[in-house]
């Protein structure tokens, strides 16, 4: 799990480091007129791109064809303004029009904008060149992709891998690549840079829920079920639980976070009876992971045969909870149970709003990395109080402290550094950024705290029932130098960790995707 942090660490770094190689130049916004701006722009040598080229189309705006049928995506990425990073999540427009693909969003100040790139003959990668976006107020844009060299920068062509099944592109990381929305064809005089790590997935199959759901919270529990191979017996594995969210629409019902890789979407099941059945082969979305796309599909099945069936929940009348009859996985394809995450004894327990004390949280690993002056920490904050109720999700959050030596001080999460509107001691449990804060309990911290930091501590803070209780400070000590006592050892035990951060036995591996504390990705089948 240490290296899987780090490649977001690094992609950080590159960011921090690629904000300052071209200029930035800023447009007025559109209440500000017409009035031209001076602009001081280098100019540049460019070569020409080592990769195949689709055709240049610099002069005119691009205009799909009338009859073009465009379909909504969801852009994740970086993007960079000249004074702060910002996190992207922006619906796109995508057509295809035989092997040109025509998208339309990617341009912060001209939206309605379409850029227009060509599929391979395979399929599997969409090439775009340099282009024209249009005139803002008298300002010409382009989109302007390019890979830093080591006296400038290369125009190149900006080239995504494209997996149709998943309906996802990501952008190739064979060569480094910076789209800039830029002023000139031909010279270096950027508004926004978007950083090299993007992708773009599609909706088109998820579950959709009815405008005006009204939803209520419930808790998520049950086992990962695992599988002896050499003795064929199951086996319940650790326990499972989690925050749920279930909305009922006449004879159809919703549920959200049955899904650990992607805790936002949806299934959808239809009453019969006194039980809801929800039909296997739902899917669930693509989750990305160092570049890698894994469609995640949602499947029941029987218990012990693990044959596919339907999920089944019944509602239990004293208590209002849902109760599985089957397994359910979460799978790699919408055909067989092919599973990566396989759930057993499930149950759906409706939550009150009521006060509670949360139990301790816990500081599960820390690094720091004096040269670059930043580390990161991972944190385990328990969704139950201190009897072991379920907490509403909704209504936790948590505070990290630092001791240097005079007793512990809130650490203060500073707004030019976070994003936040002002600055943050306590941060909601479900807040992610997929920067520097990842949801769920495991957090990375950049530009975070010195060397002569002594112990690091978090608490909970649960704020149900219009109280706020606050949980015992989980500690971890650190060695007089600042580096976590435990990274000391070099030659310590391989040990595996699944993606939302459990440590796992690694001779009980069951199906899924692991990250080793060596820096290895593996997938077990």
């Amino acid at each position: 799990m240490r290296n899987f942090f780090l490649l977001l660490l690094s992609a950080v770094l590159s960011m921090a480091v690629s904000a300052h190689a071209v200029q930035n130049v800023k447009l007025p916004r559109p209440d500000q007129g017409k009035a031209r701006h001076s602009m001081t722009v280098p100019r540049a040598d460019f070569t020409p791109s080592l990769r195949t080229a689709a055709p240049q189309l610099m002069d005119a705006v691009v205009t799909p064809p009338a009859d073009m049928e465009a379909r909504g995506y969801r852009m994740n990425a970086y993007i960079f303004d000249g004074s702060s990073w910002e996190v992207v999540d922006r619906v796109l427009q995508i057509g295809f029009d035989g092997d040109d693909v025509y998208l339309q969003g990617f341009s912060v100040y001209l939206p309605e904008a379409w850029i227009k790139g060509a599929l391979n003959e395979d399929h599997t990668q969409i090439t775009f060149p340099m282009q024209y976006y249009g005139d803002y107020y008298g300002y010409d844009l382009y989109f302007y992709p390019v890979s830093p060299l080591s006296d400038g920068y290369e125009l190149i062509d900006a080239v995504f891998d494209y997996d149709e099944r998943a309906d996802v592109l990501i952008l190739n990381q064979d060569q480094v690549c910076y789209i800039l929305e830029n002023a000139h064809p031909d010279e270096l005089g950027w508004y926004y840079q978007y950083d090299s790590e993007m992708s773009i997935t599609s909706d088109l199959g998820t579950v959709v829920v009815p405008e005006g759901l009204e939803t209520q919270p419930y808790m998520l529990t049950g086992y990962y079920m695992g599988y002896y191979e050499d003795i064929d017996m199951w086996f319940e594995g650790d326990p499972l639980m989690g925050s749920a969210r279930v909305g009922f629409d006449g004879d159809d019902i919703y549920v959200q976070g049955l899904c650990s890789y992607l805790s936002k979407v949806w299934v959808k099941g239809h009453r019969e009876g006194d039980s809801y059945v929800f039909d296997n082969g739902q899917y669930f979305g693509p989750f990305t992971l160092a570049g890698d796309i894994y469609p995640l599909y949602f499947m029941g099945c029987a218990p012990e045969t693990n044959d596919a069936e339907p999920f089944t929940l019944t509602l239990d009348p004293e208590t209002g909870a849902l109760v599985a009859q089957q397994w359910y996985a979460i799978c790699d394809n919408d055909m067989e149970v092919n599973w990566y995450d396989l759930l057993g004894s499930v149950v759906l327990t409706p939550m009150v709003d009521e006060p509670a004390v949360p139990a301790e949280p816990s500081v599960l690993y820390y690094e720091y990395y004096p040269d670059e002056d930043l580390g990161f920490l991972i944190l385990d904050i328990p969704v139950v109080d201190v009897e072991g109720k379920p907490l509403l999700t909704d209504r936790l959050g948590y505070q990290l402290f630092c001791d240097y030596g005079e007793g512990p001080e809130p650490y203060i999460f500073w707004a030019d550094i976070y994003g936040f509107e002002q600055d943050e001691t306590i941060i909601p449990y479900s807040f992610n950024d997929d920067m520097n804060i990842l949801m769920g309990g495991q957090l990375v911290v950049v530009y975070f705290i010195g060397e002569d930091i002594q112990r690091i501590g978090v608490q909970s803070v649960y704020f149900g029932g219009n109280e706020m209780n606050e949980s015992e400070i989980g500690w971890y000590d650190l060695n007089m130098t600042g580096i976590a006592t435990v990274t000391a050892d070099d030659n310590r035990a391989v040990e595996y960790y699944d993606l939302m951060g459990r440590r796992v036995d690694a001779a009980k591996l069951t199906p899924g995707i692991y990250v080793t504390s060596d820096g290895r990705k593996i997938l077990v089948k």
